[in-house]
């Protein structure tokens, strides 16, 4: 299935300054992008399933108690608000 994008003329002129200097196709740079995003999105959707599964089972902790293991106290949170 192909499909037409369109692309900024800003982006066009990296994506060529890009191709030009790595000897790389336009198209399979723009190939390896959308798959490395592709790739990051997926793994990002299963830490944060990960992490609400874990937090339904009673693995966390309350927001409060967290602060306090890594040093930042109440103070500290409301004068840099």
């Amino acid at each position: 299935m192909n499909q037409t994008i369109t692309l900024p003329q800003s982006m066009l002129k990296r994506l060529d300054k890009i191709s030009e200097g790595s000897h790389i196709k336009p198209e399979a740079i723009i190939k390896q992008a959308i798959s490395d995003r592709l790739d990051y999105e997926e793994w990002l959707l299963e830490q944060v399933d990960a992490g609400l599964a874990e937090l339904k089972a009673g693995k966390g902790i309350p927001h409060e108690e967290f602060l306090k293991r890594i040093g930042v106290s109440q103070n500290a949170r409301k004068k840099a608000a």
